[in-house]
Parts: structure tokens; C-alpha cells; sequence
């Protein structure tokens, strides 16, 4: 996929950001480690009040990059919808009541590989260390999609992530969040939910993500109504799911029924350093 690939990409709104606001994306060629250093760069970008887009290019022990700070800005976020920073908020309020239908791509939109035979593990992937206190490797920006068992009304949101095995995760679901609901329909019935977890997302995507719509609304179509044209969607590769088409990585799996792990601690978030995580099998 090139720089220029379609505005729903993530590496389409880092070729416009930077093409419109110099100084807005920062590359850092400079190999870093997966513990602390990343996290380190950022904070001190915040003491002094910058928040641009970081492409950690090498990260040492990984042939992928990883991206920060994507969400950490108004004039980001102004960028992916289009608007000034003045009429950000008057644009997301409005364009929040106005959602569009996605579509359903009938193939992925970019060349990319499908590990569903080798089950990867979590190692594959440049999952950081983000503080000496934290329990582990976390993902932070993952967009957990699902359906509800009941309707069939997808929802997404993003959740931590804490890596707990080579082909496991714990997540944490909020008791009063629609996600929430769906494992627990799942799980009185005596199911695992399936649900995936896409990772490099146009900012929009985010931004539709932490809305509330109406239950029998689809947060892809607020989404949609962000962007001003329907969403993309392709049909996830393991199971009968709809995820985000423009997603850098999808990661497939399901919520164990019946199944609990200690999370944390979590030294960025002390207050929800105890408690219980559901656990993720991918």
C-alpha cells in the first residue's frame, strides 16, 4: 500500500497531515526498543507541549514500525475530518447525527498476508512496555470489533490489551459498555464471542469509535457519517465478522466463555491497576 493509499487509511491521513502541516509527523530512524524508550519520547514531547504523529521506524527485534500520538492532537484530528481546528467541534457534533451505512469490500483493498494457518504469536508483533511499573506488554490503540449475539449489531471500541501468552490476550471491558453486554449475552449461552482487533486506523475511525449511538446503530456508521462517505469494510478472514478494510493488522480470535485473568498492575492508569480481565484467545 503506498503513502497515498485511499483516505480511510491510516497512511493516507499521515500523507495529508504532513503534507499540510509540516512539522505535524515525526520519524524517527534511530532504532528504539520495545520497552519504555517510545513512551519516554512521547512524554517528553508533552512536557514541552508538542503532540505530532511518531513513526518509530526501527524498532529493534521487529521489521514493523510502530505509530504514535495519532489521536493526541486537535489539529490531527481537525486534518482527518477535513475541517479547521475552530470548526472541529461544531463538525464532529453535527456529522455524529448524520450516520452512513458502511460497505463491504469483496476483497481486502492492499496486498497483505493471512497467518490464520500458523496461529502468530503475540512476539510477531512490537507490543510495548510502556512503564517500569506495568505488568506487561500492552496494546494500547487495538479497536475491538464484535457482534451482538443477540441483534447482530456490530459495535467497536478501543480496550487495553494486555499480552498473557503467546496466542493470548487479556482485555478489559467496561460493565456498562455495549461491549460488555455482547460477552455476556455470549457467555450465558455458553459461547465465546468472536471478535477481532484492528490496529493502525484512520483517526476518524477512532473518533466514531467513542461515541453512543443508538443501540440498533452500528458505530461503523457513525463512522461513516464522520467521513462523509460510507465506510469500509471487508469480511474478516477467520470468522463471519465485518472488520475495518483499511486496517494496517487485524488480529482474530474470540472472548473465552467462562474465563478470567488478573490484569495490571498498569502504572499509566493506577486507579484500574486491580481487577479482572476476560481472556482473549486469538
Amino acid at each position: 500500500m503506498s503513502d497515498d493509499a485511499a483516505y480511510q487509511s491510516l497512511r493516507g491521513f499521515i500523507s495529508l497531515l504532513d503534507r499540510t502541516h509540516p512539522g505535524e509527523v515525526v520519524r524517527i530512524a534511530e532504532p528504539v526498543d520495545l520497552a519504555y524508550q517510545m513512551q519516554a519520547l512521547a512524554l517528553e514531547l508533552e512536557r514541552r507541549r508538542r503532540f505530532p504523529v511518531l513513526i518509530f521506524e526501527q524498532v529493534r527485534g521487529h521489521s514493523i514500525p510502530v505509530i504514535s500520538n495519532v489521536m493526541a492532537s486537535r489539529k490531527g484530528l481537525a486534518t482527518a475530518l477535513g475541517v479547521s481546528e475552530t470548526e472541529l467541534p461544531a463538525a464532529y457534533a453535527a456529522r455524529l447525527k448524520e450516520p452512513v451505512k458502511p460497505v463491504v469490500l469483496p476483497a481486502r483493498p492492499f496486498p497483505s498476508t493471512c497467518d490464520a494457518a500458523s496461529r502468530p504469536t503475540s512476539a510477531a508483533l512490537p507490543i510495548p512496555t510502556y512503564f517500569p511499573g506495568d505488568g506487561g506488554a500492552y496494546l494500547t490503540a487495538g479497536l475491538l470489533v464484535a457482534r451482538d449475539p443477540a441483534t447482530g449489531v456490530s459495535t467497536a471500541g478501543f480496550h487495553r490489551f494486555q499480552v498473557k501468552g503467546r496466542n493470548r490476550l487479556g482485555v478489559s471491558l467496561h460493565s456498562r459498555r455495549r461491549m460488555f453486554d455482547f460477552q455476556q449475552r455470549a457467555e450465558k449461552a455458553g459461547q465465546s464471542l468472536p471478535c477481532a482487533i484492528a490496529l493502525g486506523l484512520h483517526p476518524a475511525v477512532g473518533m466514531g469509535s467513542l461515541s453512543y449511538p443508538a443501540p440498533e446503530i452500528s458505530k461503523f456508521e457513525v463512522v461513516g457519517g464522520l467521513m462523509g462517505e460510507p465506510m469500509q469494510l471487508r469480511r474478516a478472514e477467520t470468522m463471519d465478522l465485518d472488520v475495518p478494510a483499511w486496517a494496517e493488522i487485524v488480529i482474530e480470535g474470540e472472548i473465552l466463555a467462562g474465563e478470567r485473568s488478573r490484569r495490571g498492575p498498569s502504572a499509566s492508569s493506577p486507579a484500574t491497576s486491580r481487577g479482572a480481565a476476560r481472556t482473549m484467545s486469538s
